[in-house]
């Protein structure tokens, strides 16, 4: 995916006016998207709300911890993919070194260079979207950074829950009502997904998007079953929003299926594959792909929303 300036948000988080004036101007001024701030506390609050690619904060000042804030960051799995660079006005390395254990990408010194902070600025970003692949319309990480994250998982053996979410009938709605309705869709789901896991998992669950109305998670075995209600719970009740009157008072919309039929089409739903490694023992990611996807094809299968978990029991699952 080719860097576009226009797509990527900087939030700047400074107690210092005149830095931020000067850095608001500079970013706009290059096609950046800038949002300002002057507190620690408004800073969490607005990056709970929107969307950044990149922050910059002081390292420190009145009412401001830039060290607090990269802590927040990278302890939320919504924002945690966010680049940091920190605005620092020492020269001690000890600080520097600090900011980094925090979860900075990078650090400047102030009084700062513009062309040099711009060159910083373009290397985080590229490397934002290098290393996260983040998908374009939900901003979520992509295939790479799922692999990951479950290799780590494997590899700590920790207990672990992976759920394959799929709409169903969403290649219907998107010709019955446009794409630019069937990605508004897409972001309300990943919202929905969001707020099931921050309401019922915990600060180390993850989210990816891996492409059009596909998503997995991944959380843990105590939580799934609580998380997965409360998409399903969620999804029904607010995606009646999206349709017309009419369609809504139908059940149905009327719309080409895969065959190329004109024939009626249930409304929306949401199908959810879950396995864990409660009874199953897995050494390759492959495996726990694979888990989840027969499962998320099956629920596909029953119609409506629902969640299926995998309980078959073995003591190993891997591919041959």
């Amino acid at each position: 995916m080719n860097e576009s300036k226009n797509e990527n948000t900087i939030l700047i988080v400074s107690a210092d006016p005149q830095n931020i004036s000067f850095l608001s101007e500079l970013l706009s001024g290059e096609g950046y998207k800038v949002k300002e701030c002057s507190t620690q506390t408004g800073a969490k609050e607005i990056l709970l709300q929107e969307q950044f690619n990149l922050v910059i904060a002081d390292f420190e000042a009145n009412q401001m911890n830039g060290i607090e804030i990269c802590k927040f960051i990278r302890s939320n799995y919504r924002i945690r993919h966010i680049s940091v660079i920190m605005l620092m006005n020492s020269k001690d390395p000890l600080n520097k070194i600090k900011g980094i254990y925090a979860g900075a990408d990078d650090y400047i010194e102030t009084p700062f260079d513009p062309g040099e902070l711009l060159v910083r600025i373009k290397a985080s970003l590229v490397r934002l979207t290098r290393d996260l692949d983040a998908n374009p319309l939900t901003k979520l990480p992509g295939n790479v950074s799922v692999m990951k994250e479950l290799e780590e998982r494997v590899k700590t053996n920790v207990p672990l829950a992976v759920g394959y979410v799929d709409l169903n009938k969403f290649k219907e709605f998107n010709d019955r009502y446009g794409f630019e309705r069937g990605d508004t869709i897409i972001s309300h789901t990943a919202v929905t997904i969001m707020n099931a896991l921050e309401k019922h998992g915990s600060p180390t669950d993850f989210l990816g998007h891996i492409g059009g109305d596909d998503f997995i998670f991944i959380s843990t075995p105590a939580c799934v079953d609580t998380i997965c209600k409360q998409i399903i719970s969620n999804f029904d009740k607010t995606v009646t929003s999206y349709y017309e009157q009419e369609d809504l008072a139908n059940g149905y919309i009327i719309a080409r299926n895969r065959k190329g039929e004109m024939t009626k089409i249930p409304l929306l739903s949401i199908s959810i594959g879950v396995t864990t490694n409660e009874h199953l023992k897995f050494t390759h990611i492959a495996a726990i792909i694979q888990n989840a996807t027969e499962l998320k094809h099956f629920a596909k299968t029953y119609g409506g929303s629902i969640y299926l978990k995998d309980r078959r029991q073995r003591t190993d699952a891997n591919p041959s």
